[in-house]
């Protein structure tokens, strides 16, 4: 790949086996600003997109995204973007839109 793409996962991925008993799958993934060269030393725009269930049983997409090279686990929460979508396939071209608008804000800088 030589341009910066953000990728995202098929729904049905993310929901995993949690409408059977399972768990949902988290989908992580990094973008430098040269994609042609080692991450090391260069910029990096993180992002998460998880399925979460609210208090009124309704399921989620939660987008984060977060600078740097650290973990998810491992950024403190003031470091992360977050923006919340519905849970449909349909909702992913949107997320897509939102994530590369924010990593090209964020390469822009």
């Amino acid at each position: 790949m030589n341009e910066r793409e953000i990728v995202v996962p098929l729904l049905i991925w993310l929901i995993g086996g949690a409408h059977i008993g399972g768990s949902y799958n988290d989908y992580y993934a990094s973008v430098t600003r040269d994609p042609a060269q080692p991450m090391w030393g260069q910029a990096v725009f993180n992002y998460r997109i998880a399925v979460e269930r609210g208090e009124d049983e309704e399921e989620r997409l939660r987008v984060t995204w977060y600078p740097g090279v650290y973990a998810y686990q491992n950024t403190p929460a003031a470091d992360k973007t977050d923006r919340v979508f519905p849970c449909a396939q349909d909702s992913l071209a949107d997320v897509k839109t939102w994530l590369t608008q924010e990593m090209d804000r964020f390469f822009a800088d």
